[in-house]
């Protein structure tokens, strides 16, 4: 399986690469009907059909929706800092957390446009944490918070070489998560350039999905928005929906950035049941919780505290209407706090972990851990659950 999944990802791109569209700035302007894709030929491919819808029915994914996923973030290995010359041996992430309490059967792991295969992670990896029963999560952050239907277009054809790297990389015998582009619909870059406001969005992420499945067929692949209130979802993403075996959504909260959040800031609860009632509303697909996020630096208030009091209340008091909601999955965003870590939330971005870089637990730990023994017994199990 390993010999044939690698010759015909090496045949295809040894195609894409030598048959590929002009560069972008050899070829006129790009807009929302050009059909020139990664290579010659692609646009005369079947298009997918609404028939691949069925894929939700396939047996493992039954499974899956049969049961409830509970999970952690966001690479497959720790490493810990170095202290006094001396480095503890690296860990899985998926292993240190088990072996901490919590019994989680996903995990995360995020996979940006740098990533290489430096990073730590093969085949192998994958094909042990499913034996472990854990289903792996990649989440692809390819283009990141800048996101224009401009950058699309122009790396549309760099993004399809990224995508197939990751089919070749997930191409196992189990289910493998596939969340793409989170928060895409960010509303931070100028109005005539958001994402949520180009329909050609659907054709190019259509095509995509299109592309992961003839390479990996056991992957299920869903479209990521952030939760950033009332926004007319179905004109970006409508007909990506239909063509996803889920949906997907997050939630993220720190100090750094308490002003932006509208309404009820602390109650993170309420906002992830409303997303997910909305989200069910348009588009009736399974729901992935892919990350909430709750950082602990503490600009003012206790931070840690509320991190754990989030997690309590969503991924335990609340379980049962997230479910009722079509969420099938929860994860936490980060296991272990990251030093390195840049992005939206400024001095915050470092904190969001359940423990420390060294791996010293928070309370938010104590929490999540709870939670999942608390509902062990509706968790997921790779080929037990009954299929219905």
């Amino acid at each position: 399986m390993r010999a044939r999944t690698l010759a015909v990802f090496a045949v295809l791109a040894s195609w894409a690469c030598s048959a590929c569209c002009p560069p972008v700035n050899s070829r006129p302007a790009s807009s929302s009907t050009d059909q020139c894709l990664i290579r010659e030929g692609f646009q005369q491919l079947p298009r997918p059909k609404l028939v691949q819808r069925r894929s939700i029915y396939r047996p493992e994914f039954r499974r899956i929706l049969s049961g409830w996923l509970m999970g952690v973030g966001d690479r497959y290995l720790h490493d810990f800092p170095e202290v006094d010359g001396n480095r503890k041996p690296s860990v899985a992430t998926h292993q240190w957390v088990r072996e901490n309490g919590a019994p989680v059967n996903a995990q995360a792991i995020w996979l940006t446009r740098e990533w290489s295969d430096s990073w730590g992670i093969d085949r192998g990896d994958l094909i042990r944490m499913s034996k472990d029963g854990v289903v792996p999560v990649l989440v692809l952050y390819y283009f990141g918070e800048d996101i224009t239907p401009q950058q699309v277009l122009e790396e549309r054809d760099a993004w399809y070489l990224y995508l197939m790297k990751v089919a070749a990389l997930a191409a196992i015998d189990s289910p493998v998560l596939v969340v793409l582009e989170p928060e895409f619909n960010d509303e931070t870059n100028d109005a005539r350039t958001l994402i949520v406001n180009w329909p050609g969005f659907n054709e190019v992420v259509i095509d995509a999905i299109y592309l992961l499945r003839s390479l990996a067929p056991n992957l299920l692949v869903g479209i990521c928005p952030g939760d950033f209130g009332t926004q007319d979802l179905e004109l970006s993403m409508g007909e990506i929906a239909q063509y996803s075996d889920f949906v997907a959504y997050q939630e993220m909260r720190a100090s750094t950035r308490s002003n932006v959040i509208t309404h009820e800031f602390e109650d993170v609860t309420e906002n992830a049941l409303a997303y997910s009632y909305r989200l069910q509303q348009l588009f009736d697909k399974p729901i992935l919780l892919a990350y909430v996020a709750v950082s602990t630096y503490d600009s003012s208030g206790d931070w840690a505290q509320f991190q754990a009091d989030v997690i309590t209340n969503l991924f335990d008091n609340n379980f049962a209407e997230l479910a009722e909601h079509g969420v099938f999955g929860a994860m936490y965003f980060m296991a272990f706090d990251d030093p390195r870590h840049t992005g939206y939330f400024g001095d915050a971005e470092p904190y969001f972990g359940l423990a420390d870089a060294d791996g010293n637990t928070k309370p938010g730990w104590d929490a999540f851990a709870e939670a999942v023994r608390r509902h062990e017994k509706v968790l997921y199990v790779p080929g037990q659950n009954p299929v219905r």
